[in-house]
């Protein structure tokens, strides 16, 4: 009886540990990371020419830097898209408030409402999103085309998800897949796409590709992946991008 206690003990003094160790942890990547509960604004479209949309936004620093971005980039759809030529354009900032500062600016700015009617002859909107950062920024930052797969989630316990997704990056960066990054955005104004907005980036659509296909077939993956998928339903949606760095801000 006194050896169950003193197990029962340790057990409850370890479990307090461990979450006094995430609790530290996630207090210093908020400390370090001026990106955590910012905002990230999307504008969702459809190219008839992707190649030279990204070449028309190449030309947008200015306008990027006057609304207040950090950063910014265009993603062509590769895979599970809507629609040929289906586009995103991104934008993140360390504010929330400035992120849905973005909005007013595309409406009342004379510049950008000008730049706006200049692509309308060669894109469709299909809407406008905004979410706040959760989890992201943390790794390598890309310069160059990247790629990445986006799943929007309904958890069944958020907090578990999370905390499933962090472990789930772990154990990439353990066994070779260091340059490999989770980030998980909460949607906010942006219609029915789910709790969660997580976003995996890799340097290339094959690396990305290798990291996705190492869930099956690597134990390693298969372990901490199950963590993931116990904690959530099925997607809500799920597509992949190859895309083109714009703008960061010095």
């Amino acid at each position: 009886m006194i050896r169950h206690l003193v197990c029962e003990r340790a057990l409850q003094l370890f479990i307090l540990i461990l979450l006094g160790v995430n609790l530290v942890y996630a207090q210093q990547n908020e400390l370090e990371n001026p990106f955590i509960g910012g905002g990230i604004t999307i504008i969702d479209l459809v190219a008839e020419n992707p190649s030279e949309y990204i070449e028309q936004q190449q030309g947008n620093s200015a306008i990027f830097e006057k609304l207040g971005t950090s950063l910014a980039g265009v993603c062509t759809a590769v895979s599970g898209n809507d629609f040929p030529g289906e586009m995103r354009v991104y934008a993140l900032f360390t504010s929330l408030a400035d992120a849905f500062g973005m909005w007013d600016a595309m409406l009342t700015d004379e510049e950008i409402v000008d730049l706006q009617k200049d692509f309308n002859s060669s894109r469709k909107l299909i809407g406008n999103q905004t979410l706040q950062i959760v989890k992201g920024l943390e790794g390598e930052i890309f310069e160059d085309p990247y790629g990445i797969r986006i799943l929007n989630v309904n958890p069944s316990n958020p907090a578990a998800y999370l905390q499933a997704v962090i472990n789930l990056e772990e154990a990439f960066h353990a066994n070779g897949f260091d340059r490999i990054q989770f980030d998980v955005h909460r949607p906010i104004a942006s219609g029915d796409i789910g709790y969660y907005t997580v976003i995996a980036i890799a340097p290339s659509l094959r690396m990305l590709g290798e990291a996705f296909a190492a869930l099956t077939s690597e134990a390693w993956a298969r372990d901490a992946y199950s963590l993931v998928t116990a904690s959530r339903s099925s997607p809500v949606s799920d597509k992949a991008y190859r895309c083109q760095p714009l703008y960061t801000a010095e």
